[in-house]
């Protein structure tokens, strides 16, 4: 017999559906596994004992009362990116528990809660219904006991008056004066609901085993250094908004696989072992896209740029020529190209070039110029400028650091001896690093980075957390147009317009230089449908897992 030839199996066509937007997409299937990828084992299980961020597990079990909408982010309308940690705006945000919130006067808020939302089927609670009471005890426990980490960052006394339920499916929230915008980002990020019982049954949530919330998916297991487990929670109450007739979630199970080594996370997603990572650096995203050109991938610039941060407070940095002279030193583009690959964004702060932001955002060519020009590499200038501030011959100075931004410095110490600075790094251990910075104990620069997210709190001016002002700003004019903010903080269009107003003063004065910021990339398998490279939905929700389905005939096909 004349042998045959084998043939590659065809997945079958995929059925086409019409979203909420109108678009013709594919048709979500339910069913398999989603197995992420990341570095670092879960620090808590509850936050109870540590910020959210260290409680990864509790974003996929547990719920907030707000969040924001799917939709919106780049699967959808695009009007959010859904990368950077931030607050969800107004016209992306989207009642969780809370189905909405009003506030009858600016220091109260009356939540209403979300009727038909139950706790997962399992002892203790053994799928009853949420309700407001479960919302107000899991938030008193969390701002009234002394041990939690709520209690001693954001002290109780110093900002709430009292958590109460009057009724089954009402919480008011009632704030001390001008707390309320403090308030109102903790409850929506900082403050998972649990029950009661599951508390007193067990006396701590501590452990994994005693997990048990409202989300849609369930802890079935952790291994330590190894993965953690999520099974499908049958009777979650939430539906695709995408596709509103769905119930999510739509995978049966997630994998959190922990792989601290990144070269041994990079070969996983090579082989298919893993569906998803994220935060690949550029030149592990070079490798992937040589290696495997199938893989998906989002590009995005860090949310934290390196800055240097000099002590506004006393010489040399106290003028402003010197400060200007130093920033127009550094070949910023050259920095790009030859330390990034070309793969950063030169522009980030105070106002972050995204789409939350976009309305708000100056481009570098509309600044004033004594803003503009601190960006354009003018060593001859910046001579001019330390002459006449009366340092011909330049100055020596300092700068605080670890050592891991040692090789960066050294590239900006190369610049500015070009200008006559003599600038000793002083690398230190990180801890050392760390408590030099929060208590000034540094006379000349700190080294770290910019925080370009959250751009209404003004971080590193001296206004929302004074321990990060490394430059010792004090500036009655940003402090000025900072309060107007936070009195404005519910009134978004206003608190936009007096940010954006303020933006090219703060970048004129120079009082930090920002650098470059290199670019990440989240990168995952082509049969991970209905996902555009979200990282966080919400605030403090790194729970994208929630509304990707998986291809399984795409998977079999590509993976045989």
């Amino acid at each position: 017999t004349t042998p045959t030839t084998p043939t590659t199996p065809t997945a079958p066509a995929p059925e086409m559906v019409k979203d909420s937007l109108g678009r013709l997409v594919e048709k979500p299937q339910y069913g398999g596994i989603f197995r992420q990828g990341f570095s670092t084992d879960p620090l808590y299980f509850d936050d109870y004992y540590g910020q959210g961020h260290y409680c990864p597990t509790l974003h996929y079990t547990n719920e907030d009362l707000l969040g924001a909408d799917w939709a919106k982010g780049p699967t959808g309308s695009g009007d959010a990116s859904y990368v950077h940690f931030m607050v969800p705006s107004p016209d992306v945000r989207r009642g969780v528990l809370a189905e909405s919130f009003e506030m009858p006067d600016p220091d109260t808020f009356i939540y209403h809660i979300r009727k038909g939302v139950h706790f997962h089927n399992k002892p203790p609670t053994n799928g009853r219904e949420m309700n407001a009471d479960d919302v107000a005890f899991s938030l008193n426990r969390l701002w009234e006991s002394p041990q939690s980490y709520q209690s001693q960052t954001c002290p109780f006394e110093s900002n709430l008056v009292s958590i109460t339920a009057p009724d089954k499916w009402t919480v008011v929230v009632k704030c001390q004066p001008g707390k309320a915008g403090l308030v109102y980002e903790l409850t929506s990020g900082y403050a998972k609901t649990v029950p009661r019982e599951a508390v007193e049954a067990y006396g701590t949530l501590r452990d994994w085993k005693n997990s048990v919330g409202t989300g849609p998916f369930m802890l079935t297991d952790y291994v330590s250094a190894s993965s953690c487990t999520f099974e499908r929670n049958p009777n979650y109450w939430g539906k695709d908004p995408l596709h509103p007739e769905n119930q999510l979630p739509y995978v049966d199970t997630i994998k959190r696989m922990i792989i601290t080594d990144a070269s041994t996370m990079r070969a996983a997603l090579r082989t298919s072992k893993i569906d998803w990572v994220e935060n690949v650096d550029w030149e592990g995203a070079l490798e992937l896209t040589q290696t495997n050109p199938e893989l998906k991938y989002l590009a995005y610039a860090t949310a934290s740029p390196p800055g240097i941060f000099w002590r506004n407070d006393s010489k040399p940095f106290n003028d402003i020529k010197v400060r200007r002279a130093l920033a127009m030193a550094i070949d910023r583009e050259a920095l790009i190209n030859d330390y990034y690959g070309g793969k950063a964004e030169n522009f980030q702060w105070p106002i972050n070039p995204i789409p939350e932001f976009r309305d708000m955002f100056v481009p570098i060519e509309q600044l004033p110029e004594a803003a503009r020009e601190q960006f354009e590499y003018n060593p001859d200038k910046a001579s001019q400028l330390l002459a006449e501030a009366g340092y011909p011959n330049g100055f020596k100075t300092n700068v605080i650091c670890y050592s891991a931004q040692v090789e960066l410095l050294s590239i900006v110490k190369a610049y500015w001896e070009n200008i006559g600075v003599d600038l000793e790094i002083a690398p230190k251990e990180y801890g050392a690093y760390v408590s030099m910075g929060w208590n000034k104990t540094y006379d000349q620069i700190y080294f770290s980075s910019f925080s370009t997210s959250l751009v209404f709190r003004f971080y590193r001016l001296g206004m929302w957390d004074k321990a990060q002002n490394w430059s010792m700003v004090d500036d009655p004019k940003i402090t000025d147009t900072y309060w107007k903010v936070v009195e404005n903080y519910f009134n978004d269009s206003e608190r936009r317009r007096l940010t954006k107003e303020i933006s090219p003063y703060i970048l004129e004065q120079c009082y930090a230089i920002q650098l470059p910021g290199q670019y990440y990339y989240n990168f995952w398998q082509p049969w991970v449908k209905s996902y555009s490279g979200e990282r966080q939905v919400g605030y403090v929700l790194y729970n994208a897992g929630i509304w990707v389905w998986i291809d399984q005939n795409l998977k079999n096909k590509l993976t045989q």
